[in-house]
């Protein structure tokens, strides 16, 4: 692994356990040609790396049936999410090429930035950002290991060696302080636990003057539409942000700059550190 990515880990076992997070480090490959797992240099705990995915995630319960989550580790759907799914359950909301467009012009992107895209999926930004970069690097990020096997045969299909693909937990989070320029995240801030832990994580991780930008939905005005998403709610757990909530939880975590775009019930923002 390049020392630029292994030097933006850290042990999210270490602060489970309420202890300061110990630095990780590449054990010796197992000799026949995969390269060696994670450990933590303090509580050594190993963690994972095969087939081009860090897991510090691991074992974990499956998901309820027909929640997101079980959904985005469905087959059926990880094979049409990039080019049908997420445009056709984007589209009562918002719009999916708006939201691309809006997000690159406000990542503001120069060829040396290192940048995080949280809930990457199979990778349809990632690969965006990694497009824009030459010397610096993209971490995609998420829960779904099927989704992230999916993104690194797109990965390897268009050969970009800038992006790292990762297994994480966002409430467990694996970044160093001052890791990176760019933090993004696209269609998930909405089934997030635990909002104002997660913000503050993400500040940290930023260097100071780094952006983070993020797409989410607004709740809707009108009584039909706020009762469509008053049962989509209840049945996926999904939150609808009233619209100064958003602003309130990114200063509450240190951001300023606040800026805001919408379309429909779509919003994309941005705020700096």
């Amino acid at each position: 692994m390049e020392k630029n990515i292994l030097d933006k880990l850290s042990c999210p076992a270490c602060s489970a356990a309420g202890r300061q997070r110990g630095r990780l480090f590449e054990t010796p490959p197992d000799g026949s040609g995969n390269r060696g797992d994670l450990r933590c240099e303090k509580c050594g705990t190993e963690f994972m790396q095969g087939g081009g995915i860090i897991d510090f995630v691991g074992d974990a319960s499956s998901p309820r049936i027909f929640s997101s989550q079980w959904s985005m580790e469905f087959p059926p759907i990880i094979a049409l999410y990039e080019h049908i799914w997420r445009p056709a359950v984007t589209r009562p909301f918002s719009d999916l090429s708006w939201e691309i467009d809006t997000s690159l012009r406000l990542m503001d992107l120069a060829p040396e930035h290192d940048v995080l895209d949280i809930a990457c999926g199979p990778g349809n930004f990632t690969r965006l950002f990694a497009g824009k970069l030459g010397r610096g690097s993209v971490i995609g990020i998420d829960l779904s290991l099927p989704m992230l096997k999916r993104g690194i045969a797109e990965i390897e299909r268009i050969k970009n060696r800038r992006i790292t693909l990762m297994r994480v937990d966002v409430t467990k989070w694996v970044f160093a302080p001052k890791s990176f320029d760019r933090v993004h995240c696209a269609g998930a801030l909405h089934l997030f636990p635990s909002l104002p832990s997660v913000f503050r994580s993400i500040y940290d991780s930023l260097r100071p003057g780094g952006i983070f930008i993020g797409a989410t939905y607004l709740k809707a005005a009108g009584r039909t539409k706020r009762l469509f998403q008053n049962y989509i709610s209840s049945a996926h757990g999904f939150h609808w942000f009233e619209p100064e909530e958003l602003q309130g939880l990114v200063s509450g975590a240190g951001f300023t700059g606040w800026e805001q775009y919408v379309k429909k019930q779509g919003v994309v923002f941005r705020a700096k550190k």
